[in-house]
């Protein structure tokens, strides 16, 4: 067998676990958004909520496309593409704060976590920080940052990036003192140092913990950034959120929160697609049959 044929069976074995998990998540987002939609509406029945506040998901659809709505469903003076371009506009905003966020937590925390490995009192020193940040809410928390970082993207920002630091921090560290035993003394006899077994033992086995931090964090990443949008003013999709409850446009309201758990679900489940290929290409079963 050349070496080729090697290579084109091990794509083959990898493109496998991605494809099923790929099925797999297309299928959860179809049932995730009937199973949303109907829980929804039977909500809006249960409580029999007013039809000036509560829409259902065909208001939301007639807000966005019908270029004559039902009444009350969407302001006279805003036209179907007009409302797809300020809720479609806000989402772009919350995307690209989240990334930042979300980007910039990840790195942070894996920052830190390397820094628990190598240096344990820096664990000590830094861990008691941590808890007392994590232990405030975000929503006392966020004025405050607020005003040290500003009011612009990169406040939002810091917003989204705690988000993800605390959750993402805590299960990095798990991957990184789950190393094998027999592999750190390995290298250790040959006369490795710790930043070599980081390399070549703990940050291999922790890559699944990381892969599986980056998917978990996602949705709060976009949440923290429609928190912080809200408290900021009138950009993103949080900041919209809060003009159009002030404006009594309900129909804006649930289009955006529609809006932002859809995306969230679908990010969450194409990261599980990203993970399961890069476990398949370099994770600790990667090459094994299945």
């Amino acid at each position: 067998m050349t070496a080729l044929d090697t290579a084109t069976g091990e794509r083959r074995r990898a493109a496998g676990p991605v494809l099923r998990r790929a099925g797999s998540a297309a299928l959860t987002i179809a049932i995730a958004f009937v199973v949303l939609m109907a829980l929804w509406q039977l909500l809006l029945a249960v409580f029999d909520v007013s039809a000036f506040v509560g829409k259902s998901p065909l208001d939301v659809w007639q807000y966005l496309f019908a270029d004559s709505p039902a009444r009350g469903v969407r302001p006279t003076s805003l036209s179907a593409q007009q409302a797809r371009a300020a809720s479609f506009g806000a989402l772009a905003t919350t995307l690209g704060n989240a990334a930042i966020g979300f980007c910039s937590g990840m790195v942070l925390a894996t920052a830190v976590a390397v820094g628990f490995v190598l240096y344990r009192p820096f664990e000590f020193a830094f861990l008691p920080i941590a808890m007392l940040l994590r232990s405030v809410p975000l929503v006392a928390m966020a004025p405050l940052l607020l005003l040290i970082f500003g009011q612009g993207p990169l406040g939002v920002a810091v917003i989204a990036a705690i988000v993800v630091l605390f959750p993402a921090l805590v299960n990095i560290v798990l991957g990184l003192t789950s190393a094998s035993p027999q592999a750190l003394d390995l290298v250790r006899v040959n006369g490795g140092s710790a930043l070599t077994a980081l390399v070549k033992v703990r940050v291999p086995a922790a890559l699944p913990q990381f892969l599986a931090s980056a998917r978990i964090s996602v949705p709060g990443a976009v949440v923290g950034s429609m928190l912080a949008e809200w408290l900021v003013g009138f950009e993103g999709m949080g900041g919209v959120l809060s003009g159009y409850k002030g404006q009594g446009n309900y129909g804006g309201v649930w289009t955006i929160v529609a809006l932002s758990v859809l995306v969230s679900i679908v990010l969450y489940e194409v990261f599980a697609v990203v993970e399961a290929a890069l476990l398949a290409r370099w994770g600790p079963e990667a090459g094994l049959t299945r």
